[in-house]
């Protein structure tokens, strides 16, 4: 790869593979996502990334320059921004962007099917949105100058021109709505309103949808009335950034004081905290929790702390108990989720639905009349 014309040639073969994997996986389908994934230049939009220490790999640098275009032809998401030394945005994992982009249900007919993207990033996702619908169709927002002004410059090298908006993504884009589609490459904790408000209109296929990270899944929902919304969460998993950042990585920087006092028995079992399908029900009943853990040999939970923003805290213990201390019972509340998720036959994502409305957010178990747990909004 000594020049650009070499460096293109072999990024062209790395896609073609790391598609054909994604293909193989099953995490695409779409022949018309493989084509946009096998023509947009990931390393184009991610010229460098901080590995796992803080160190930064990058295209310029002859050191680290192998290291980082193996990477980015890689099935994995790559941190990207750091403020403060806290990682801010990334790009996400590919086969999760194949999953949402499919989800989205997208059509090119002709009828000009609008998008709204929130939180450009890297400007890769923007990319791919724009060779599968046209860069005429899709409006692009993100609330950091630096990341906006790299983006727009990344996006008209790669040959697309989509309209990318320094603007606070929990309101949109009012301007150019309403969208058919809104996709979200940022966690949420809800809805914003103004999402369901600038959604086209329309029933059944034809509503505006929405698909965004909400908890530690992906949730789509539709349009069914001006401010009410209803759909189900998709199969897996998806960890992304927070839409706000009001503390570092959502939660306070500091651990609070571990608890002192004699610990009690708990039915939670250190196995559950590595069970994707309870921390699914948890990301939902709790959010922002932070987990330290001891490990297995074999890697697996012993005994954990887990503290939340208001600064409660529970420290699990290897002999089953657990102690806890600050303003309130935080492990009671993970007991509680237990029982749910236990009694229930241990639910995936793909069992819960999400109903929202002006007055109330709330995700439901298999049905809106099921076992629900309301969202701040």
């Amino acid at each position: 790869m000594t020049t650009d014309s070499d460096l293109a040639q072999a990024a062209t073969v790395e896609r073609a593979r790391l598609v054909q994997s994604l293909v193989d996986s099953g995490d695409m389908t779409d022949a018309a996502w493989r084509e946009a994934f096998e023509r947009v230049p990931r390393h184009v939009f991610v010229p460098s990334f901080y590995d796992h220490t803080g160190r930064e790999i990058s295209a310029s640098d002859a050191g680290t320059r192998d290291q980082w275009f193996a990477a980015v032809h890689e099935d994995r998401a790559l941190v990207t921004h750091r403020t403060a030394g806290a990682a801010t945005s990334s790009s996400s994992q590919p086969s999760v962007m194949a999953t949402m982009l499919e989800a989205l249900r997208v059509e090119t007919d002709g009828t000009g099917m609008k998008v709204l993207e929130i939180g450009t990033g890297t400007g890769y996702n923007a990319a791919l949105l724009a060779h599968r619908l046209g860069s005429d169709s899709v409006v692009t927002v993100d609330t950091e100058p630096d990341l906006v002004t790299a983006a727009r410059a990344r996006l008209a090298e790669a040959g697309y021109k989509p309209r990318v908006v320094l603007a606070d993504g929990a309101y949109g884009h009012a301007e150019l709505a309403p969208y058919d589609r809104i996709i979200a490459t940022c966690r949420i904790g809800s809805v914003p309103s103004a999402w369901v408000r600038q959604l086209s209109g329309g029933t059944g296929t034809d509503a505006g949808q929405i698909i965004a990270p909400l908890g530690n899944a992906l949730v789509r929902i539709h349009r069914t009335g001006p401010l009410r919304a209803e759909g189900r969460f998709l199969p897996g998993g998806a960890y992304f950034m927070p839409l706000r950042r009001d503390t570092v990585d959502g939660v306070p920087t500091r651990r609070p004081e571990l608890p002192t006092d004699e610990g009690r028995r708990t039915e939670v079992p250190a196995s559950a905290l590595a069970d994707n399908a309870y921390r699914f029900l948890l990301s939902i009943v709790e959010p922002d929790l932070a987990w330290q853990y001891d490990l297995t040999q074999d890697g697996k939970p012993a005994a954990a702390r887990v503290w939340s923003p208001d600064g409660a805290i529970a420290a699990l213990h290897t002999d089953g108990t657990v102690s806890e201390a600050g303003p309130r019972s935080l492990w009671s509340r993970l007991e509680d989720a237990y029982r749910v998720f236990t009694e229930h036959d241990e639910p995936g994502p793909e069992r819960y639905g999400l109903t929202v409305d002006d007055e109330a957010q709330r995700v439901w178990l298999d049905t809106p009349r099921g076992p629900s747990w309301g969202l701040l909004t």
